[in-house]
């Protein structure tokens, strides 16, 4: 039923964005008339109009505009001088990013994004969605045949629905070669992504963006959305706040 519900919305925003009656993302037009154009897609090289891309690849090959807006750094052991270079930023984007690391993990990478993040800042998390695996599981992953073809990438085409789940749980955790970037360390619904940013103590208004949402839009505050969890929280304005 959440993969039917998902699909139906998703399918209503595409139809909606083409007869042109879906605008931009009200969060994405906010920050421009606010004039908050300092924006950073953590773990990402897709380059999207107005963001800096962090990622773990080198630079070599990037065109000169590209690698002007690009850093190159392990999101797992960004530190004080990755936060000098960096700087502040109004928005700091992870979309399918926080899932890679463990719970502890997490959180000191939670403490990162504040610490470059300007007050009232947004963060702005989209990571795969449990409730939609587990209802997934439930009934056979029938209604997530794109999913079950990239699980086959791995797991036999005959393989049961644990499987499927497992594959969504771990990703590549367990194969003979382990694809940087690929593990899945932490599965998350819209409590515990919560809980996570709860107890960083630095964010206020935490809030699913669900896709009829006027502040998302696809591609810029969901990435895969008919499985997406995707979740928005402001940085305390005052230290403590």
């Amino acid at each position: 039923m959440l993969m039917k519900e998902s699909w139906l919305k998703y399918t209503l925003v595409r139809g909606l964005k083409k007869l042109k009656l879906r605008r931009d993302s009200a969060l994405k037009q906010r920050l421009l008339k606010e004039g908050r154009t300092r924006w950073l897609d953590m773990g990402s090289r897709r380059f999207e109009d107005g963001f800096m891309c962090l990622d773990l690849g080198s630079a070599d090959g990037l065109s000169p505009d590209r690698a002007e807006r690009y850093y190159q750094a392990n999101i797992s052991q960004l530190g004080e001088v990755d936060r000098a270079k960096l700087g502040q930023f109004d928005l700091v984007r992870m979309q399918h990013v926080f899932e890679h690391f463990s719970f502890e993990e997490g959180i000191d990478l939670l403490k990162f994004c504040s610490s470059i993040l300007k007050p009232d800042g947004y963060l702005l998390i989209t990571v795969p969605d449990l409730r939609i695996h587990i209802n997934g599981y439930f009934t056979n992953y029938r209604h997530m045949d794109y999913f079950v073809k990239y699980a086959q990438r791995r797991i036999p085409k005959d393989a049961p629905p644990s499987f499927i789940f497992s594959f969504h749980a771990h990703q590549f955790g367990y194969a003979p070669v382990e694809e940087p970037g690929q593990v899945h360390r932490w599965s998350y619904d819209y409590e515990g992504l919560k809980y996570q940013l709860e107890r960083v103590n630095q964010f206020k208004d935490i809030k699913r963006l669900d896709l009829l949402d006027p502040w998302a839009a696809v591609p810029f505050t969901h990435n895969m959305p008919i499985e997406d969890l995707c979740v928005i929280a402001q940085k305390n304005s005052m230290e403590g706040g």
